[in-house]
């Protein structure tokens, strides 16, 4: 094992949502850290099937690709621009967020062959890409400055058309994360389920209809967040229980899921967020403290070995 990685081999709880209660065996995760010199890491999102990860700095003014330990910044923006980079595809089109020196509220951004696209989705004061599918479709989320309500939407930048991807009645969504089949990961809350994981097909039925949301998830006792889904409907995310703890999980509802430590989440104060996975099942996640700094991002990759 190189020094720069770790492995975590922490007695994990197993949260289970099957319907016939059998129980399931975790997989061990190899945590290696996310170091980038002179760049405090903020939020480290993806990874996709190349491993690379969209990194942003503390400041919001450092944002780039890491990919192992190897970190390359953005191409500079339009002058007045700020940019931060949240999903990137196989195909390396670059989407996430931008402000301007004009304007605070934020647009979203789709970055191919160097070039930026900025884009809103109107009646929103802001807007900001959370993701970006195998297709090129962008996966985000729309609200207000009031943060009275948070939407979800599909973004089609060949056509410059919004699809909304909130489920009905909830007043807070995050849409984060795309397969190749179109299927979306997210999270909604409303006052009666509260918060809660979804799965979503984005493609149509036969007869032209959107299907309908696929799967809303609580897991155990707590709220559950979906930040990410790869092809075999695997999905990440973080969850708080009702005692307040915050771990990040993986897993379906077929096979059930399992909790995720980095080193140093079971750490008095610490909070584990996980913000996307790919095929290989590998996972991007962050430590932060109860103030929301983050201490420690990792790449998370199943060993293939299960305790």
């Amino acid at each position: 094992m190189s020094r720069n990685e770790l492995t975590a081999i922490f007695c994990l709880p197993l949260l289970v949502l099957l319907a016939a209660g059998q129980a399931v065996a975790a997989e061990i995760y190899t945590w290696t850290p996310i170091v980038i010199p002179n760049v405090a890491i903020s939020s480290a999102f993806g990874p996709n099937d190349l491993g690379q990860i969209p990194i942003v700095d503390v400041t919001g003014t450092v944002s780039g690709i890491y990919q192992n330990g190897r970190f390359t910044r953005l191409p500079a923006p339009p002058q007045g621009y700020q940019v931060g980079a949240y999903g990137i595809n196989d195909a390396g089109t670059i989407a996430g967020y931008a402000t301007t020196t004009a304007d605070a509220h934020l647009q979203g951004f789709v970055l191919q062959h160097g070039k930026y696209r900025f884009f809103s989705q109107s009646g929103w004061q802001n807007t900001a890409a959370r993701a970006i599918g195998p297709s090129g479709l962008v996966v985000g989320i729309s609200y207000q400055d009031d943060q009275s309500a948070y939407a979800g939407f599909v973004y089609d930048p060949s056509s410059g058309t919004f699809t909304d991807v909130t489920p009905p009645g909830s007043i807070y969504t995050i849409a984060q994360g795309m397969n190749r089949f179109g299927r979306i990961a997210g999270s909604g809350q409303d006052d009666i389920a509260g918060r809660y994981a979804f799965v979503w097909q984005q493609s149509a039925s036969p007869d032209g209809t959107l299907q309908p949301f696929l799967e809303r998830t609580n897991i155990a006792d707590g709220l559950a967040n979906a930040r990410g889904i790869n092809d075999d409907d695997v999905i990440t995310g973080w969850m708080r229980s009702s005692s307040g703890l915050t771990t990040g999980f993986v897993g379906s509802a077929v096979h059930g899921y399992q909790v995720l430590l980095p080193p140093g989440g079971n750490a008095s104060g610490a909070l584990s967020y996980c913000q996307g996975i790919n095929n290989a099942r590998q996972v991007s996640c962050i430590i932060t403290d109860v103030n929301g700094n983050t201490l420690a991002a990792f790449l998370g990759t199943p060993s293939g070995n299960e305790q």
